[in-house]
């Protein structure tokens, strides 16, 4: 539990509802539609390596936020420009090497990656809430402005 609280309360959250999405999406070929039975394992496949590209996206995201946050305006959004071109070309390199490798499949890692990204960032509020709970934690109440 020492662990867990000494990691960025935020990319916590953010990483946990991303890894539920990703679960949650590795059971989709369970389901009896048609299109997701052919390819079984290559989406389960697919959609777990894209969860784990997604906590490791969300993490360089974390750290290159700090890093700009300590520098003016201008070189900060230099650094935030690069960060992001960073994280899109390794994408795309890992994608296009996925091509090559039967078990997976390009098209439902890109999917996965952008669709497990917003759910992630989008169930934040959630996480928020269970982590609240688990560390016996609250909020502090919000005051109004003059």
């Amino acid at each position: 539990m020492s662990i867990i609280r000494r990691i960025d309360r935020t990319l916590l959250e953010v990483v946990t509802a991303g890894l539920c999405w990703t679960l949650l999406g590795m059971l989709l070929p369970v389901l009896p539609i048609p299109v997701l039975q052919t390819h079984r394992l290559e989406i389960i496949i697919s959609t777990g390596f894209s969860g784990i590209l997604v906590c490791l996206a969300l993490a360089h995201m974390q750290r290159n936020l700090d890093r700009a946050l300590q520098f003016d305006e201008g070189t900060a959004s230099k650094l935030l420009l690069r960060g992001y071109l960073i994280r899109y070309i390794a994408l795309a390199v890992l994608v296009i090497l996925s091509a090559g490798v039967e078990i997976l499949n390009p098209l439902a890692i890109c999917l996965a990656y952008i669709i497990i990204m917003k759910l992630a960032v989008y169930s934040q509020p959630f996480a928020h809430k269970f982590y609240n709970k688990l560390f016996h934690e609250s909020d502090p109440a919000s005051e109004d402005l003059p």
